[in-house]
């Protein structure tokens, strides 16, 4: 049965229902100001952040094609009953309005309708019923001040439907957290504010904030639910707001995951509620696309796919652009999407079918990959985090390597012995080469927990094995015993090679085998001496032939020391050789429990024991 939103600020005229399906909105100072992912404008237009209004002069020009604002045609054809939209505006003054369409393979906008409308601050319907059938792409309004001393609020989109309406279903939101309280606190005033407390979306939304360093306090408010649980990464922590939400699984339709440390407007929630309220398949899943936090007009990724690797979809586009906008529409194959912004329907999920006990890393590849999900994108519906190249963590290797193998293993066809050991093989050489001997020896670490199969998860303290994790690898501080200089940083970036000087590198182990005359003096800062690396990006190339290495992370200024050692090069090479040789006798039986034990591993008795729940209190906050 379909459930349609009816926004309390919409009406009924006759027998039709008005459904809200689209608010146009404006750049905002706690969520982003960057304009043009929100409108275009000439300089007869200024933005009034404190009223979160646009005020005009005669001539001024305001056009909505853009990454928040423009309503995606095909989507809402192909994936909804919806056939027409009309549109509301809210503002003060004479304006002409008019309606474009513009598509993806169109070098022109066409024009639909336009008006010129008169209101004192009302409410105004604009263009009624519009048949979405004609039309591809895009559609946006252009407005133009007629007079001076204009003012527009905002507006929406909406649609009139005939059938009865059903309201009584909520979205579960999940925030797993782990001590990031200035995200959370400032994420949930938010969304108590404009979801949980706003009189057009009350009792549309719950939020489930499982919160697995136990550091959070009472808040007060019925609607947001605290949760202390065992840490046990992002897999537990989501694991455990599916059970919770399952409790009350008639009260929900779907569950959103979303990430701690990301930045959200509010307006993406009732977005991802009208357009799975009106889905016609009600196991539609929709991904939140990831925009860097430090250039807010930059997307990412939108979905991905995972087949024995990851490819980004539609990574880098500058969403400022039309052109990107319009490529964000078209539809390419996705089988995942990252858990930073990820709404799925309850009905997919029981609890037979949890998340795999990743810990973090993979774990959003791994369910929807199993489940078969299918996963849309829709421009507007997005989460700002931090680029990942701020982070750096060597832990990271461990869990990323062990579980691209456990889930390979699981689901790629034909995956066998020499997969696993050229994979092994890939990533401990290369990090040797790169003089990363700690972060090699983390990865062997991953290959042997990974050899001990899914029996070593089932009995493992994920608490415990993440605080010996963090013991092991390369840390980055501030105040690295090598200077930074950015020249040298920069000459590694822009470093190449031709293919005689890349195979001179790999005979030699990338110089492990040559003699130390060849090697570059260090006795000079500013010339050979060490070499200078990006912490994210590097290459085997970059610390050819030098005696030491500093790793610099250019965003957080911090960074790490590496020196050149045959000794341990040559300790990482052996032990890949003796775990090859393990890979070579015990994969075909490890592969076998890995099969076997999904089920278990993925249901709830066990996570309620993994979680140990009943030790861990429930509060509201």
């Amino acid at each position: 049965m379909t459930h349609i939103l009816v926004s309390p600020t919409l009406e009924q005229r006759n027998t039709q229902t008005v459904v809200k399906l689209q608010n146009i909105v404006l750049p905002n100072i706690d969520v982003c100001t960057e304009e043009e992912l929100f409108l275009r404008s000439n300089s007869k237009c200024l933005l009034n952040y404190e009223q979160n209004m646009i005020e005009l002069k005669q001539g001024g020009i305001i056009s909505f094609d853009t990454y928040f604002n423009s309503f995606s045609i095909k989507k809402w054809q192909e994936y909804t009953n919806i056939q027409t939209i009309s549109i509301k505006l809210r503002f003060q003054g004479k304006f002409l309005v008019k309606l474009i369409n513009v598509d993806n393979f169109s070098d022109s906008a066409q024009l639909i309708q336009q008006k010129v409308i008169s209101s004192d601050e009302n409410e105004v319907s604009i263009f009624n019923e519009i048949n979405l059938q004609p039309y591809k792409g895009l559609l946006y309004l252009e407005i133009e001040a007629l007079r001076n001393n204009c003012q527009f609020f905002g507006g929406y989109f909406y649609t009139k439907l005939n059938t009865p309406l059903i309201t009584d279903k909520k979205i579960a939101i999940v925030i797993c957290t782990y001590k990031r309280e200035n995200y959370i606190y400032k994420n949930l005033e938010l969304l108590k504010q404009k979801l949980i407390n706003h009189p057009d979306l009350k009792n549309k939304f719950e939020i489930f904030i499982i919160d697995n360093g136990r550091t959070l306090k009472n808040f007060g408010n019925p609607e947001i639910h605290l949760l202390h649980n065992k840490n046990a990464g992002g897999s537990g922590g989501y694991t455990r707001g599916i059970i919770e939400v399952l409790k009350r699984k008639s009260d929900f339709s779907h569950i959103i995951f979303m990430d701690d440390d990301v930045v959200v407007a509010p307006e993406v929630f009732e977005r991802i509620y009208n357009f799975q309220s009106a889905a016609r398949d009600q196991n539609l899943c929709i991904g939140g696309s990831m925009l860097r936090l430090d250039a807010k007009y930059i997307q990412h990724e939108n979905g991905a796919v995972w087949d024995r690797e990851v490819t980004r979809l539609k990574p880098d586009l500058d969403l400022r652009s039309l052109k990107n906008v319009l490529l964000n529409e078209l539809e390419e194959y996705i089988n995942y999407n990252g858990w930073w912004l990820f709404c799925f329907p309850i009905q997919v999920i029981d609890d037979s079918k949890l998340p795999y006990p990743f810990f973090i890393k993979m774990d959003d590849m791994e369910l929807p990959i199993r489940l078969n999900l299918k996963i849309i994108t829709l421009n507007g519906i997005c989460v700002w985090h931090e680029a990942l190249e701020t982070k750096y963590s060597p832990l990271i290797n461990y869990y990323l390597r062990k579980n691209e193998l456990i889930i390979n293993t699981l689901y790629t066809k034909d995956f066998n012995q020499l997969d696993v050991i050229k994979y092994i093989i890939k990533y401990t050489i290369r990090e040797a080469f790169c003089y990363k001997y700690k972060s090699a020896n983390i990865i062997l670490k991953a290959a042997e927990d990974f050899l001990r199969g899914p029996d070593y998860l089932r009995c493992l303290d994920p608490e415990e094995k993440n605080v010996e994790l963090l013991s092991l690898g390369e840390k980055a501080v501030k105040g690295a015993p090598l200077p930074f200089l950015y020249t040298k940083y920069e000459k590694s970036i822009d470093e190449t090679e031709n293919t005689i000087h890349r195979l001179m590198r790999l005979i030699t182990l990338n110089g492990h085998i040559l003699p130390p005359f060849l090697f570059h003096k260090d006795s000079k800062l500013t010339d050979k001496g060490y070499k200078i690396a990006p912490i994210h990006g590097y290459r085997p190339l970059n610390l050819f032939r030098a005696k030491k290495g500093l790793y610099y992370n250019l965003v957080n200024q911090e960074g790490f020391v590496v020196k050149f050692s045959r000794e341990e090069f040559f300790q990482v090479l052996f032990k890949t050789i003796a775990i090859a040789i393990r890979v070579l006798i015990k994969f075909p039986t490890i592969k076998q429990l890995y099969k076997e034990t999904l089920p278990e591993l993925t249901n709830q008795a066990f996570w309620e024991s993994y979680l140990e729940i009943n030790k861990h209190s429930q509060q509201k906050i």
